[in-house]
């Protein structure tokens, strides 16, 4: 995966909830136990609270 940004350079938030969003969808098309699920469902919502 490439960035955009400078070495060095701290990342953005939007990125950051950009590639957590991407990993969150590819996470749910995998076939995993349901506990594992629920945890990346929790991981998200506590992300999602964190950027307001």
């Amino acid at each position: 995966m490439s960035d955009n940004k400078a070495p060095g350079e701290p990342a953005s938030s939007k990125t950051i909830d950009e590639q957590v969003a991407l990993l969150m969808d590819e996470i749910q098309k995998e076939a995993v136990p349901e506990r594992l699920l629920e945890l990346a469902r929790q991981l998200q919502k506590a992300l999602n609270a964190r950027a307001r």
